[in-house]
């Protein structure tokens, strides 16, 4: 399964040409995670507090369209791994076509690796079985591509 949110491209996303200016998708990325952990019934903010953190550690991103003030853009994430302490997601941003019969156009896509750790030492902890559990209906293993 895949978590999936709305979001508006507004002013402060962009550039001067109303253009989506790059860093901004991280920021959006990040809210899909934090809406993502709410979900699941585990806020970061309340992680945060409780002294534990799910800081990044890798992120590879393909841009693939442009992103304009006032999109609806739709975002999806689903986990790729699920490790002693690291969580793999892919991320993908769609953009609505302009035809409104067309299927949303791919604008993005992304993955990235996140590890449960302590806070403030960054020292990476064993997923607890409770977060484990809701994480795991969105776990869709990537495709074996060594064959």
């Amino acid at each position: 399964m895949k978590f999936t949110t709305q979001k508006l491209v507004r002013f402060h996303h962009c550039d001067p040409a109303g253009i989506v200016f790059y860093p901004q998708f991280y920021y959006l990325l990040h809210e899909v995670q934090e809406d993502f952990f709410a979900h699941i019934g585990f806020p970061e903010h309340e992680l945060i507090a409780g002294g534990m953190g799910l800081p990044l550690v890798d992120m590879k991103t393909e841009f693939i369209g442009m992103c304009r003030n006032g999109d609806n853009l739709t975002m999806t994430l689903a986990l790729t791994r699920i490790g002693g302490a690291s969580i793999g997601m892919h991320y993908e941003i769609h953009a609505a076509a302009q035809a409104a019969s067309a299927p949303t156009a791919i604008k993005l896509r992304a993955d990235g690796v996140v590890v449960y750790s302590e806070i403030p030492h960054g020292k990476p902890v064993r997923i607890p079985d409770n977060l484990r559990g809701a994480l795991l209906p969105y776990f869709q293993p990537l495709p074996d591509t060594t064959s």
